[in-house]
């Protein structure tokens, strides 16, 4: 055998397939952090001082875990936000619906007494980039 001949490599090493899945998951982890981002476009803000206001800017903004936190420290209960407080005139629970707060939503409606709601989403209006002032009440009309 001759030794002048170099030996045969192979054109994909282990080392290239690795780097190539990093590749892959890092551009999907990316792709996901930017459409996070893009779905809170519109930055939510509290119209008074109120703690129906605030619940209601954190109803639409926040992770759950931290809209409980706020529950707590308002003192409110998810049935008594689910069925008393409104923001701009919407239930909480459907107000976190409108503004693309799944989790939110998820969390609450459970707790929802009596409401059946059939909802065209093509009617929605989509609001990208922009501040929208929140008003919270509590309705204390309904209060049992």
């Amino acid at each position: 055998m001759p030794t002048d001949q170099a030996p045969i490599r192979r054109s994909i090493t282990f080392g290239d397939t690795v780097m190539k899945k990093f590749q892959i998951v890092s551009c999907a982890v990316l792709l996901v952090l930017t459409a996070t981002t893009a779905a809170h476009a519109v930055e939510y803000v509290a119209a008074d001082d109120s703690p129906a206001s605030k619940l209601c800017v954190s109803a639409a903004m926040d992770r759950p875990i931290k809209f409980l936190v706020e529950m707590r420290d308002t003192g409110v209960s998810k049935r008594y936000a689910a069925n008393q407080i409104t923001c701009n005139g919407t239930n909480i629970t459907s107000f976190a619906q409108q503004a693309g707060n799944d989790g939110n939503y998820k969390m609450l409606n459970p707790h929802r007494r009596g409401h059946v709601e059939i909802s065209d989403l093509a009617q929605l209006p989509t609001v990208d980039g922009q501040i929208m002032t929140v008003s919270g009440q509590v309705n204390e009309a309904a209060r049992p």
